[in-house]
């Protein structure tokens, strides 16, 4: 009884694979008419090439290898936990990163500008200053003003216990 069973489901079983594997690419076709097309990455620039000469309108990481302007922006834009849009004015097929019109970008600028002259000048953090310092995955940086004491001569509150 058992050799009946199995003999008589697998033209079905075979049926449904061959049926599954012709509808599937049509299935998935059809889904795909309605998505918008992917856009096409950007070539990869070639090492030994700036910022400057590979991209247009740089003007704060202009000596950065052109390689490592895209993994720096993802960087930036991780650490302030924003899109390219944040900064980037958007086109019709995405952000427009040649423009300036968003002031955030100009804004940007003088961020790298201030982090890079704290780590040339504070020895001390040994170049660890990156935007996440002070932003901590939010677009604004975080200012807290510690607890004031008690009081004149007061102390100040206890450390919060875990």
């Amino acid at each position: 009884m058992k050799n009946s069973i199995r003999s008589s489901a697998r033209p079905a079983l075979l049926a449904i694979g061959v049926l599954g594997f012709s509808i599937l690419p049509g299935a998935l076709g059809v889904a795909q008419d309605g998505a918008p097309p992917p856009r096409p990455r950007p070539p990869v620039p070639p090492a030994g090439v700036t910022a400057a000469h590979y991209f247009k309108n740089i003007k704060v990481l202009q000596k950065l290898p052109a390689n490592q302007l895209i993994p720096a922006m993802q960087r930036i834009s991780a650490s302030l936990g924003v899109r390219c849009d944040f900064c980037h004015a958007m086109g019709p097929n995405g952000p427009n990163f040649i423009s300036d019109e968003k002031p955030a970008k100009n804004v940007a600028r003088q961020m790298v500008l201030m982090t890079n002259s704290i780590n040339a000048h504070q020895k001390i953090l040994d170049n660890k200053a990156t935007c996440y310092m002070c932003h901590h995955g939010h677009p604004q940086p975080e200012t807290q003003v510690p607890p004031r004491p008690e009081g004149p001569g007061g102390r100040p509150p206890a450390p919060p216990t875990p």
